[in-house]
């Protein structure tokens, strides 16, 4: 954890410890709402946020305020649909494309791959391309991207803003598919990245159970931003409104593996599909393991 502040600038609380994360979490003290305030490139950031993670100034489900009421009926909705899903299983040529890439079989990028078996989720005839896995990566980049010059440039040219409308294009405006295909896909990707690695270890995977394996592949999204309402102090540091507080998942969970962190599991913010994304690693690697002729434990 450590506080930045630059006087007019800068000032960031980043946190990167799970405990304190969960802590933080569950702070009614900090928020979604990015109210541009503060020194220059955080107001920069928050304006970034609330432009690029919003249809028609509606915020995306995931990235929401916290509100009166969570999760929000729209999370609670997908929430109980993924879960639908993965207790009927998962499967389909998607599934079957992604087994064989993690062999070391399959042909295509996995980032396109991965962003096809989501987006089919929102959309049937769903199919992902390099310019719809380019702006998945500009969009998953967008929100918490501190550089300013890249900030000014993605200003001048709008390419966030072009990201954005081409994703929600190809799942017909669906707020949580264009989040899910251009955000949280990445997550998917380095956990089936971390998969072909386990993979090309014969020895390693032959030893693995299908749970062992997923367990391996739940990667944390890199960090999430948070909002003070008020100035106060936690146990990971002083804060005041003008503050951003950065959650740094991805770091906390490499030190403290567990699905808790990764899917912000029991905060008033959990991901939706916290239960979906293991039940389509665990059949990517049963299939995986069924394209090999071995047998699955």
């Amino acid at each position: 954890m450590s506080r930045l502040a630059l006087p007019g600038i800068l000032d960031v609380l980043r946190v990167d410890d799970a405990t304190q994360i969960d802590a933080l979490a569950a702070d009614p003290r900090f928020d979604r709402r990015y109210v541009p305030r503060g020194p220059l490139i955080n107001r920069m950031v928050l304006r970034r946020i609330r432009r690029v993670l919003a249809i028609d100034g509606v915020p995306l489900p995931p990235v929401a305020p916290r509100g009166a009421e969570r999760p929000l009926p729209a999370q609670a909705a997908t929430e109980a649909w993924l879960d639908g899903l993965a207790e009927a299983g998962i499967a389909g040529d998607d599934v079957e494309a992604l087994a064989a890439w993690v062999r070391g079989a399959g042909d295509g990028p996995v980032g396109e791959l991965a962003q096809q078996a989501v987006g089919r989720l929102f959309a049937a005839d769903y199919r992902a391309d390099r310019a719809s896995w380019a702006a998945a990566r500009v969009m998953g980049a967008a929100p918490s991207d501190f550089n300013p010059l890249r900030m000014l440039l993605w200003g001048l040219t709008r390419r966030v803003e072009r990201a954005r409308d081409l994703l929600a294009e190809k799942v017909g405006g669906d707020a949580t598919g264009v989040h899910a295909t251009g955000v949280a896909i990445h997550n998917i990707v380095s956990g089936l990245e971390a998969m072909r690695a386990q993979w090309s270890n014969r020895e390693a995977r032959e030893r693995l159970s299908v749970s062992a394996a997923v367990a391996k592949a739940i990667v944390a999204p890199r960090q999430v931003v948070r909002q003070p309402t008020v100035a106060g102090s936690t146990a990971a540091g002083a804060f005041t409104p003008d503050t951003l507080v950065l959650l740094r998942l991805e770091t906390a969970n490499r030190a403290d593996p567990g699905y808790d962190t990764a899917f912000m599991d029991g905060a008033w913010s959990e991901c939706p599909a916290r239960r979906w994304v293991p039940a389509l690693l665990a059949a990517v690697w049963r299939r995986a393991q069924a394209q090999a002729g071995t047998g699955a434990r």
